[in-house]
């Protein structure tokens, strides 16, 4: 898990990197799991964000901490390259 931790780790720095220049706001480089525990069942973990960028999600929830962080690490990814993507698009029409 460390690994993974380790890993997503690097995707926020590599976030921060990616939107610091153009549109930054703290908020929107903070990302959490929350332990929700209810009614005598186990605990589940909602990864949290609550960004200008991607706007608040908080409603995904999983059923290990290790789920959860995987999950993570697939939603920075997704965002990561949509982020590029559309700066490269947004490059091309400058031109």
């Amino acid at each position: 898990m460390s690994e993974l931790i380790e890993e997503i780790t690097k995707l926020t720095s590599e976030w921060y990197i990616l939107i610091g220049p153009t549109h930054h706001k703290d908020r929107c480089c903070h990302w959490y799991i929350e332990t929700k525990w209810s009614y005598g069942l186990p605990p589940k973990y909602a990864v949290q964000h609550h960004g200008y960028i991607l706007h608040d999600f908080e409603h995904i929830d999983c059923s290990s901490y290790e789920e959860s962080l995987i999950k993570l690490k697939e939603i920075l990814t997704e965002e990561i390259k949509e982020e590029k993507k559309q700066k490269e698009e947004y490059n091309e029409d400058a031109w």
